[in-house]
């Protein structure tokens, strides 16, 4: 069974910064600011993702919504909260 991955993510216009828990951590196992292009974020939650069953939440905002659609499209799936 491969390991649940949790990531939090705060979607600004330019940036998103994803803090990533592992099931049973209770700090982030790392946090980090990526610059909100399709290309960077899909290879980091496609790298991420060989590391386990991924779990992907956002602030429902204008910038979330369109994130969560581009996650969709690329077999992601993310909940807003």
């Amino acid at each position: 069974m491969s390991e649940i991955l949790y990531c939090g993510m705060d979607v600004h216009k330019d940036t998103v910064v994803v803090a990533v828990f592992e099931a049973a951590a209770t700090e982030p196992t790392r946090v980090v600011k990526l610059v909100r292009e399709p290309r960077v974020l899909r290879r980091f939650f496609d790298r991420l993702a060989k590391q386990g069953d991924l779990r992907a939440c956002y602030e429902a905002s204008g910038a979330g919504y369109v994130l969560a659609r581009q996650m969709a499209h690329w077999g992601r799936s993310s909940r807003r909260r």
